[in-house]
């Protein structure tokens, strides 16, 4: 299991989520990354069906809620459901984000 990261950036004028994690990586993710990795219920259902959501160039991530073992993240589309666990998160930014 992950542990909580180090330190977390809301770059909004990047559009960049920054996240520093305790072994000292840090992964840099844009908001289309973040939303197109949701893993709510109604995402999935989404994905399992094989239909795609689009997801506005201008997307913003409004809020970010600390839940103690992960994120809420909402976005400007009113997308507000998905959780986002530390551990998914770190492996989300070993797959999509540069590690620095």
């Amino acid at each position: 299991m992950i542990p909580a990261p180090r330190k977390l950036h809301h770059a909004r004028q990047r559009q960049q989520l920054i996240i520093s994690w305790q072994n000292g990586q840090e992964h840099h993710f844009n908001y289309r990354e973040l939303r197109a990795a949701c893993r709510c219920a109604t995402c999935r259902a989404n994905q399992v069906r094989g239909h795609l959501v689009l997801i506005n160039a201008d997307l913003q991530l409004e809020k970010l809620n600390n839940l103690g073992q992960g994120l809420q993240l909402i976005f400007s589309d009113g997308h507000e459901r998905g959780i986002y666990p530390w551990q998914y998160l770190f492996e989300l930014g070993n797959h999509l984000a540069t590690p620095v």
